[in-house]
């Protein structure tokens, strides 16, 4: 042994100051998980599903939530948005985690045209798993006062359309909100939503 270090010692000193250096740089560099402070309480509410039952916030307390505000009608980045967060269903039943530990809410303040009837069509079209994913509806102007409370805007048009904020709010287990989600980004990504959610759910 004396004579492998009498041998090698400069070498393996070497090789431990660069491997020591490595880790303090991906220490300092290597992007980490991102940790989200509460940002204020999620407000509960008591809205239908799609079979008419009364939902609440509450009823998943204890799992990690998603909660988009959309119509189904929307023109633009509703529909495209719902298809992202399938995406985000996808990921979080491959990791064996949908339903027991993670849900979503798409909750829709344009009740009129999105009847319980159309919304189990609409909703057909995203969903792999419905026992997680809870399409909701209520009285109008409720709805957008609860989306606004939210932190997102949403304004009612004279051609009946709507001007509204397109983010994705992440609510922890015990229904405070952590994370908005800008869902028009680019960076407006599927695994890292799901890893966020995954990573939350064992706080």
């Amino acid at each position: 042994m004396a004579s492998f270090l009498k041998k090698y010692g400069y070498a393996v000193a070497t090789v431990i100051v660069v491997l020591a250096l490595a880790a303090a740089f991906a220490v300092k560099f290597w992007p980490s998980a991102p940790t989200y402070d509460v940002i204020k309480a999620a407000p509960d509410f008591e809205l239908e599903n799609v079979d008419g039952q009364k939902m609440t916030l509450s009823d998943t307390k204890g799992k990690v939530r998603l909660v988009y505000f959309y119509y189904s009608h929307c023109p633009d980045v509703c529909q495209p948005t719902t298809y992202m967060l399938s995406k985000v269903q996808e990921r979080l039943i491959d990791k064996g985690v949908w339903g027991d530990k993670t849900a979503i809410y798409s909750i829709t303040f344009d009740p009129e045209k999105d009847t319980a009837e159309h919304l189990k069509e609409y909703s057909s079209r995203f969903v792999q798993d419905p026992s997680g994913w809870f399409f909701l509806r209520g009285e109008e102007e409720a709805t957008i006062q609860l989306a606004k409370e939210y932190g997102i805007l949403v304004v009612k048009e004279e051609d009946g359309l709507f001007t509204h904020s397109n983010l994705v709010v992440l609510v922890d287990k015990e229904n405070n909100i952590r994370n908005y989600y800008y869902a028009d980004n680019a960076e407006f990504d599927p695994v890292t939503i799901a890893d966020d959610m995954i990573r939350l759910s064992k706080e």
